[in-house]
Formats: structure tokens, C-alpha cells, sequence
């Protein structure tokens, strides 16, 4: 678990702890933890579960399932739209700006708007 280890001391250090704080925190010795970040041993499943939580990452992340911090989340707006956490996002912020205008005509602005972004992105 070469992950693991990795990203034990990555957390530890971009949030300024050292090795014995989360040694208190799991009940180990600070060489024992140390051993988790060297990969030299594995931590048991409730220690994992305690490091998430206080770090507020999944375990998933944790053991290199996934390589963001957290799951994405979902939400659904019909049965057949859900938008993710940063499309929300963005749609809010269009919301702001020109949705109003461009929900008078949708199916010509929307084409219209698609044609400029292919343009844009096609522009160097």
C-alpha cells in the first residue's frame, strides 16, 4: 500500500501535524506510525477510518481508490440531468450573467453559444 503511506504524510504535512499527533490520535506508537507512512506496515481498518475522519477525506482517497479528497457528488435535477458539484456551479454563476437571455430563444441560443465555445477553443 505504497499509496497509503503517501498520502498519510502528504495530510500530515500540508496540515502542519507531526508524526506523534496521529500516533495519539490512533492509539500507536510514533514509530509504529511512521511505519505506515514508510509503507513498512499497514494501519488496521478502524485507524484508517479515525484518519479520514479527522482529515475529512475519504477512505477511498486514503487507499488510492479515488484521487480526489472526496467522492463527487451528484445532484439530480430530472430523471434525466444530474450535475456534479462544479457544473452546479457554473450554472449558477451563468444563471447570474445571461440565462435569463438565452432561456427566451433555447434551442437557437444554445446552438449559438455552442458554435462560439467550439470557435474559442479552436482559437490559439
Amino acid at each position: 500500500m505504497h499509496v497509503l503511506g503517501e498520502r498519510l504524510k502528504d495530510l500530515r504535512i500540508e496540515n502542519g501535524y507531526k508524526q506523534e499527533d496521529l500516533a495519539k490520535l490512533i492509539n500507536v506508537t510514533t514509530s509504529a506510525y511512521g511505519y505506515y507512512e514508510q509503507g513498512r506496515n499497514e494501519p488496521s481498518l478502524e485507524s484508517i477510518i479515525k484518519i479520514a475522519k479527522f482529515y475529512k477525506v475519504s477512505v477511498d482517497y486514503l487507499l488510492g481508490l479515488i484521487n480526489t479528497p472526496n467522492h463527487s457528488v451528484q445532484y439530480t435535477i430530472t430523471e434525466d440531468l444530474s450535475l456534479n458539484e462544479l457544473e452546479l456551479h457554473t450554472l449558477k454563476k451563468l444563471k447570474d450573467s445571461f440565462l435569463k437571455e438565452i432561456s427566451v430563444h433555447p434551442e437557437e441560443n444554445v446552438e449559438k453559444l455552442h458554435r462560439y465555445w467550439e470557435f474559442m477553443k479552436n482559437e490559439h
